[in-house]
């Protein structure tokens, strides 16, 4: 390898040092990097993209939106909205409709039965109770 002094480095165009990075991290799949910021920084006329094979990196590919409910600007959109309140909603009532026909629903649906009853009869007596007053 031939010594090259820093006189000599800073002695070349910007454009030369570019090429001479491109071309020695083209195919070096480590400095991966460092070939995609030369490659950026070397205007287009310089790059020979038959000399030099360009994989696609990340920032090539297509930005797909992460969810469809979602804008580009990240605000939910009112079908994702109404979706999730029916799904939480159908959730709310079909767990509900679980919680009384399982065993400890059946007695608690019974005990609160039970209770209501036990308070109508209460209520009649305090008004029964009311009307014998003068």
């Amino acid at each position: 390898m031939t010594d090259f002094s820093s006189d000599q480095a800073a002695s070349l165009p910007d454009a030369e040092v570019l090429d001479l990075v491109v071309a020695l991290t083209s195919a070096r799949p480590a400095l991966r990097a460092v070939y995609d910021a030369a490659v950026a920084l070397t205007p287009e006329a310089s790059v020979d993209p038959d000399v030099v094979p360009r994989t696609p990196s990340v920032t090539d590919i297509p930005q797909v939106p992460m969810d469809p409910g979602f804008t580009d600007a990240g605000v939910p959109t009112f079908d994702a909205v109404r979706e999730r309140i029916d799904g939480r909603s159908g959730r709310a009532v079909g767990s509900t409709e679980l919680d009384a026909e399982s065993a400890i629903g059946r007695t608690e649906a019974e005990k609160f039965a039970e209770r209501e009853r036990a308070g109508r009869a209460r209520l009649d007596e305090i008004r029964k109770s009311m009307q014998q007053r003068p």
